[in-house]
Protein backbone atom coordinates (compact mmCIF):
# COMPACT_ATOMS: atom_id res chain seq x y z
CA UNK A 1 0.00 0.00 0.00
CA UNK A 2 2.79 2.30 0.90
CA UNK A 3 4.67 1.52 -2.20
CA UNK A 4 1.79 2.13 -4.17
CA UNK A 5 0.74 5.49 -2.70
CA UNK A 6 4.77 6.44 -3.49
CA UNK A 7 4.54 5.47 -7.00
CA UNK A 8 1.38 7.88 -7.28
CA UNK A 9 3.47 10.65 -6.17
CA UNK A 10 6.11 10.50 -8.22
CA UNK A 11 4.57 9.58 -11.94
CA UNK A 12 2.25 12.75 -10.29
CA UNK A 13 5.16 14.92 -10.18
CA UNK A 14 6.42 14.18 -13.59
CA UNK A 15 2.74 15.26 -14.94
CA UNK A 16 2.98 18.47 -13.28
CA UNK A 17 6.73 18.95 -14.71
CA UNK A 18 5.47 17.53 -18.11
CA UNK A 19 2.27 20.41 -17.51
CA UNK A 20 4.90 22.84 -17.35
CA UNK A 21 7.25 22.13 -20.12
CA UNK A 22 7.91 23.67 -22.95
CA UNK A 23 6.53 21.35 -25.24
CA UNK A 24 3.24 21.05 -23.61
CA UNK A 25 2.65 24.70 -24.13
CA UNK A 26 2.99 24.08 -27.96
CA UNK A 27 0.81 21.42 -27.78
CA UNK A 28 -1.82 23.31 -26.50
CA UNK A 29 -1.45 26.08 -28.25
CA UNK A 30 -1.75 24.06 -31.25
CA UNK A 31 -4.80 22.22 -30.06
CA UNK A 32 -6.03 25.83 -29.13
CA UNK A 33 -5.51 27.34 -32.58
CA UNK A 34 -6.44 23.94 -34.69
CA UNK A 35 -10.17 24.35 -32.57
CA UNK A 36 -10.71 28.07 -33.69
CA UNK A 37 -10.15 26.97 -37.18
CA UNK A 38 -12.39 24.19 -37.10
CA UNK A 39 -14.63 27.02 -35.58
CA UNK A 40 -14.11 29.10 -38.31
CA UNK A 41 -14.51 27.49 -41.43
CA UNK A 42 -17.26 24.89 -40.37
CA UNK A 43 -19.21 28.00 -38.41
CA UNK A 44 -22.49 27.54 -40.62
CA UNK A 45 -21.77 23.68 -40.86
CA UNK A 46 -23.78 22.55 -38.02
CA UNK A 47 -24.91 24.33 -34.63
CA UNK A 48 -24.04 20.57 -33.09
CA UNK A 49 -20.62 20.68 -33.82
CA UNK A 50 -20.19 24.18 -33.04
CA UNK A 51 -21.23 23.45 -29.49
CA UNK A 52 -18.59 20.36 -29.24
CA UNK A 53 -16.19 22.97 -30.65
CA UNK A 54 -17.00 25.62 -28.25
CA UNK A 55 -16.80 22.69 -25.26
CA UNK A 56 -13.40 21.47 -26.23
CA UNK A 57 -12.61 25.39 -26.67
CA UNK A 58 -13.78 25.79 -22.93
CA UNK A 59 -11.46 22.52 -21.70
CA UNK A 60 -8.75 23.73 -23.65
CA UNK A 61 -8.63 26.63 -21.59
CA UNK A 62 -8.46 24.88 -18.35
CA UNK A 63 -4.71 24.16 -19.40
CA UNK A 64 -3.20 28.28 -19.03
CA UNK A 65 -5.22 28.64 -15.82
CA UNK A 66 -3.58 25.06 -14.26
CA UNK A 67 -0.36 26.31 -15.74
CA UNK A 68 -0.64 29.55 -13.86
CA UNK A 69 -1.75 28.23 -10.60
CA UNK A 70 0.79 25.81 -10.35
CA UNK A 71 3.07 28.20 -10.78
CA UNK A 72 1.67 30.63 -8.55
CA UNK A 73 0.62 28.80 -5.66
CA UNK A 74 3.28 25.56 -5.70
CA UNK A 75 6.22 26.45 -7.24
CA UNK A 76 6.02 30.24 -6.51
CA UNK A 77 5.33 32.59 -3.10
CA UNK A 78 1.95 34.16 -3.36
CA UNK A 79 2.40 37.70 -2.13
CA UNK A 80 -0.58 37.05 0.18
CA UNK A 81 0.27 34.30 2.11
CA UNK A 82 1.00 35.21 5.69
CA UNK A 83 3.99 34.88 7.44
CA UNK A 84 2.45 32.95 10.05
CA UNK A 85 1.15 30.13 7.44
CA UNK A 86 4.02 30.02 5.27
CA UNK A 87 6.52 29.60 8.00
CA UNK A 88 10.00 30.40 6.51
CA UNK A 89 9.81 27.90 3.19
CA UNK A 90 10.00 29.99 -0.11
CA UNK A 91 6.90 28.36 -1.80
CA UNK A 92 4.21 26.70 -1.25
CA UNK A 93 5.73 23.26 -2.50
CA UNK A 94 7.79 23.80 0.39
CA UNK A 95 5.57 24.37 3.02
CA UNK A 96 3.72 21.35 1.21
CA UNK A 97 6.73 19.56 2.58
CA UNK A 98 6.08 20.05 5.91
CA UNK A 99 3.60 17.74 8.06
CA UNK A 100 2.19 20.81 10.06
CA UNK A 101 -1.06 22.21 10.59
CA UNK A 102 -0.42 25.30 8.27
CA UNK A 103 0.24 23.64 5.27
CA UNK A 104 -2.96 21.34 5.89
CA UNK A 105 -4.52 24.40 6.41
CA UNK A 106 -3.07 26.14 3.25
CA UNK A 107 -3.79 23.44 0.54
CA UNK A 108 -7.26 22.46 2.00
CA UNK A 109 -8.59 25.52 1.04
CA UNK A 110 -5.82 27.29 -1.79
CA UNK A 111 -5.57 23.57 -3.76
CA UNK A 112 -9.21 22.47 -2.86
CA UNK A 113 -10.11 25.89 -4.06
CA UNK A 114 -8.45 26.07 -7.56
CA UNK A 115 -9.06 22.04 -8.35
CA UNK A 116 -12.51 22.34 -7.85
CA UNK A 117 -12.39 25.59 -10.18
CA UNK A 118 -10.95 23.54 -12.66
CA UNK A 119 -13.23 20.56 -12.76
CA UNK A 120 -16.16 22.85 -12.59
CA UNK A 121 -15.16 24.41 -15.65
CA UNK A 122 -14.78 20.81 -17.25
CA UNK A 123 -18.27 20.06 -16.11
CA UNK A 124 -19.54 23.14 -17.41
CA UNK A 125 -18.15 22.68 -20.83
CA UNK A 126 -19.08 18.90 -20.53
CA UNK A 127 -22.53 20.19 -20.38
CA UNK A 128 -22.11 22.25 -23.34
CA UNK A 129 -20.99 19.49 -25.69
CA UNK A 130 -24.02 17.85 -25.02
CA UNK A 131 -26.31 20.84 -24.56
CA UNK A 132 -26.84 20.00 -20.93
CA UNK A 133 -27.53 23.03 -17.80
CA UNK A 134 -25.69 22.21 -15.16
CA UNK A 135 -26.71 23.88 -11.76
CA UNK A 136 -23.00 25.27 -11.16
CA UNK A 137 -23.75 26.27 -7.84
CA UNK A 138 -24.80 23.33 -6.89
CA UNK A 139 -21.42 21.97 -8.35
CA UNK A 140 -19.25 24.42 -7.32
CA UNK A 141 -20.60 23.88 -3.47
CA UNK A 142 -20.02 20.11 -3.71
CA UNK A 143 -16.76 19.96 -5.82
CA UNK A 144 -15.15 22.10 -3.08
CA UNK A 145 -16.11 19.91 0.09
CA UNK A 146 -15.23 16.86 -2.45
CA UNK A 147 -11.72 18.22 -2.99
CA UNK A 148 -10.89 19.35 0.37
CA UNK A 149 -11.73 15.38 1.19
CA UNK A 150 -9.33 14.55 -1.41
CA UNK A 151 -6.54 16.30 -0.63
CA UNK A 152 -6.86 15.46 2.79
CA UNK A 153 -5.99 11.88 1.75
CA UNK A 154 -3.21 12.88 -0.34
CA UNK A 155 -1.86 15.31 2.15
CA UNK A 156 -1.31 12.53 4.78
CA UNK A 157 -0.69 9.44 2.35
CA UNK A 158 2.45 11.96 0.95
CA UNK A 159 3.73 12.07 4.58
CA UNK A 160 3.32 8.46 5.08
CA UNK A 161 4.77 7.42 1.54
CA UNK A 162 7.06 10.07 0.28
CA UNK A 163 8.31 11.50 3.82
CA UNK A 164 8.12 8.41 5.63
CA UNK A 165 6.54 9.59 8.26
CA UNK A 166 5.68 7.41 11.52
CA UNK A 167 1.95 6.00 11.29
CA UNK A 168 1.87 6.70 14.90
CA UNK A 169 1.91 10.57 14.45
CA UNK A 170 -0.30 10.13 11.41
CA UNK A 171 -2.99 8.72 13.21
CA UNK A 172 -2.50 10.93 16.34
CA UNK A 173 -3.56 13.79 13.92
CA UNK A 174 -6.50 11.91 12.41
CA UNK A 175 -7.58 11.54 16.03
CA UNK A 176 -7.01 15.35 16.49
CA UNK A 177 -9.25 16.39 13.64
CA UNK A 178 -11.54 14.12 14.07
CA UNK A 179 -12.27 15.44 17.57
CA UNK A 180 -11.65 19.15 16.26
CA UNK A 181 -14.54 17.85 13.59
CA UNK A 182 -16.78 16.23 16.37
CA UNK A 183 -16.61 18.63 18.30
CA UNK A 184 -17.65 21.93 15.59
CA UNK A 185 -20.91 19.87 14.84
CA UNK A 186 -22.05 19.32 17.99
CA UNK A 187 -21.81 23.17 18.29
CA UNK A 188 -23.53 23.76 15.47
CA UNK A 189 -27.17 22.07 16.10
CA UNK A 190 -29.59 24.95 15.85
CA UNK A 191 -27.26 27.59 14.34
CA UNK A 192 -28.09 28.65 10.48
CA UNK A 193 -24.23 27.95 10.02
CA UNK A 194 -24.48 23.86 10.32
CA UNK A 195 -26.25 24.33 5.79
CA UNK A 196 -23.09 25.37 5.46
CA UNK A 197 -20.43 23.75 7.36
CA UNK A 198 -21.78 20.52 7.69
CA UNK A 199 -21.41 19.17 4.08
CA UNK A 200 -17.98 19.56 4.74
CA UNK A 201 -17.10 18.22 7.97
CA UNK A 202 -19.35 15.32 6.41
CA UNK A 203 -16.89 15.27 3.25
CA UNK A 204 -13.66 15.56 5.93
CA UNK A 205 -14.74 12.87 7.94
CA UNK A 206 -15.53 10.55 5.24
CA UNK A 207 -12.00 11.16 4.04
CA UNK A 208 -10.37 10.78 7.51
CA UNK A 209 -11.95 7.92 7.84
CA UNK A 210 -10.21 6.56 4.77
CA UNK A 211 -6.91 7.50 6.28
CA UNK A 212 -7.44 5.54 8.99
CA UNK A 213 -8.01 2.55 6.85
CA UNK A 214 -5.00 2.75 4.67
CA UNK A 215 -2.84 3.91 7.76
CA UNK A 216 -3.92 0.44 9.48
CA UNK A 217 -3.50 -1.23 6.11
CA UNK A 218 0.00 0.01 6.26
CA UNK A 219 0.72 -1.03 9.49
CA UNK A 220 -0.82 -4.34 8.73
CA UNK A 221 1.39 -4.78 5.83
CA UNK A 222 4.79 -4.14 8.09
CA UNK A 223 4.09 -6.55 10.65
Amino acid sequence: MKEKFKNIFFKSSKVMNGLLSLKAVNIWAIIFILLICILYFFNRVSDVLNTIILGLLMITMCYPFVVYNLRAYLSERPKFILKFIRQETKNPAQLFHIFSHRSFLYGIIIYSFFFSLYIGMIIYAIGIIFNYNFDLSWWCYNLFFLTSALFSIVYFMYHISVKDISTKKIKVRIRLYLAIIATITASLFGLSLKEILFPLITYLGIALAWLSFFVEKIESEQE
